[in-house]
């Protein structure tokens, strides 16, 4: 399924980029480690609103298994919140307090796609038509192209 693969895709990278950020911390700058942070703060932002805007649309719509959007929803706000704390402090932080951000978000992401899916990931395989699947594969390539064109610095009108 696209959007699955998509979602994790997503989030694969910035684990990657993300462990790479926690073994290198000590040797990269400070420059060096907030491009690290941002290209794994964009693709976990992007995650979250392809589930927000997308996915959890569609479970709440059809009635059934609201749980599993509680669920999911809480381990992403928790990722939320530790990435708000983060941006809010300068990657060289004395007290070495972004650093242990960054493994406690590592952690976070492992608990997000276990719970993605065992739950999200495995509602949208049993309930979703391919009518459905059409649907979100199409609003998830406009989302993708927006978001590419935002990153260029491109407008669209």
């Amino acid at each position: 399924m696209e959007i699955t693969s998509v979602l994790n895709s997503k989030l694969d990278f910035a684990k990657r980029v993300l462990s790479e950020l926690i073994q290198d911390y000590s040797r990269l700058d400070d420059t060096q480690r907030m491009e690290k942070s941002n290209t794994i703060m964009d693709e976990i932002n992007s995650y979250l609103q392809i589930k927000e805007n997308l996915l959890f649309p569609f479970i709440h719509e059809k009635g059934l298994h609201e749980d599993l959007i509680d669920r999911s929803a809480a381990v992403d706000r928790d990722i939320e919140r530790i990435m708000e704390l983060s941006i809010m402090m300068h990657v060289d932080e004395p007290s070495g307090e972004y650093y242990h951000n960054m493994i406690t978000l590592r952690d976070l992401l492992e608990k997000a796609k276990r719970t993605d899916a065992e739950s999200v990931f495995a509602w949208l395989r049993e309930y979703l038509s391919e009518d459905d699947q059409h649907y979100i594969a199409t609003h998830l390539k406009n989302q993708m192209r927006h978001e590419s064109v935002a990153s260029s610095g491109m407008t669209i009108y």
